[in-house]
């Protein structure tokens, strides 16, 4: 009988790649969701796995799920994307103890090893010209602004902190391929569409969410318990990455404007936001994302894990595009090139 383990966050786009990738690796996969009907969970139950319907704050819920797994993947850490830091205490006072009660339970419940999906935002800021890696603390004084960043960091340090069972952490850089829930936040589905004649530059770094899965595996079978490992694939400047899938779509990038109209405007959207309770793409997060943008180095995860990222973006960007139904021509895909 294969080894079966428990992903949470399966309807997210790591989510559901980390539980195909487990599928695909002969694991049995059981997952715990509120969703139903997302598509992201109908492509794991296709594949072979199973989905459980409960809320996973719910401590009955989350035991039930656990009964039976010999492994664990917490794939579903919350995500801030509002900026304002008036929310900042309450995200705390929430969030953390729920993440940490889920490892108690994950190790009550049996669990041998487990993997918890980090951010890029926790790895600390590098020096000009290098590449960050694993050994660079998050650092508030130079990654303080928003909320996603200190939460992100507050929420790896509970969960070394919490009595769970040996975990290995792992820390994604920027998506690009299917399983995302959301086409406004998807620069791929925007450059291509040329939905947008302005943009900001940033230091960024890319990965296939696919990759990204497979990463997971790799972590949880070879991963040493209390590290983390930079799960990545393609440094890039964002406006590099604009030009490539602008040219696939045979069309030219935006023009590169100053950062200082992003400030403004994220300002402005966090608190049209907070009157009328939506948010969109711009916040402050997002500009905090470009602020912060740097390169990341995955040479611990591909020595450690034996790990190894795609250096070709374009399949990826052609999945995702198709993913929210982006009408692709023949002469867009990188096979016919």
């Amino acid at each position: 009988m294969a080894d079966r383990i428990l992903v949470l966050g399966g309807a997210g786009t790591v989510g559901s790649r980390v539980a195909l990738a487990f599928l695909e690796a002969g694991y049995d996969v059981r997952c715990l969701a509120r969703s139903r009907g997302h598509r992201n969970l109908a492509c794991i139950t296709d594949a072979g796995g199973t989905i459980v319907f409960g809320d996973m704050n719910d401590d009955a819920a989350l035991k039930s799920a656990l009964e039976g797994c010999r492994y664990f993947a917490h794939v579903a850490a919350p995500f801030p994307w509002s900026g304002l830091h008036l929310r900042l205490a309450g995200y705390r006072k929430l969030w953390l103890p729920q993440v940490r009660k889920h490892f108690e339970l994950a190790k009550a419940a049996g669990i041998e090893r487990a993997v918890f999906t980090s951010s890029l935002s926790t790895i600390g800021q590098a020096k000009k010209g290098e590449l960050a890696d694993e050994s660079l603390p998050y650092d508030p004084k130079r990654q303080g602004g928003g909320n996603y960043y200190p939460i992100k960091a507050d929420l790896e340090r509970t969960v070394k902190e919490a009595d769970g069972p040996p975990t290995v952490i792992v820390n994604p850089t920027g998506l690009v391929g299917e399983g995302s829930r959301n086409p406004q936040l998807s620069a791929a589905c925007v450059f291509f569409q040329g939905l947008t004649p302005f943009m900001v530059d940033a230091t960024m770094s890319f990965v296939d969410t696919r990759d990204v899965g497979r990463g997971h595996v790799l972590a949880l079978e070879k991963g040493s318990p209390g590290e983390r490992y930079i799960l990545g694939g393609v440094n890039l400047r964002l406006k590099e990455f604009a030009a490539l899938v602008a040219g696939m779509a045979g069309i030219k990038r935006p023009i590169v404007l100053p950062r200082v109209g992003a400030l403004v405007g994220a300002y402005f959207a966090e608190w049209w936001g907070l009157l009328t309770g939506k948010l969109g793409a711009l916040s402050l997060t997002s500009y905090y994302h470009i602020a912060y943008g740097q390169y990341y180095s995955s040479a611990k995860a591909q020595r450690e894990l034996g790990y190894v990222p795609t250096s070709d973006l374009r399949d990826a960007v052609m999945r995702e595009l198709r993913w929210h139904g982006v009408n692709v021509p023949d002469s867009a895909n990188p096979q016919n090139s």
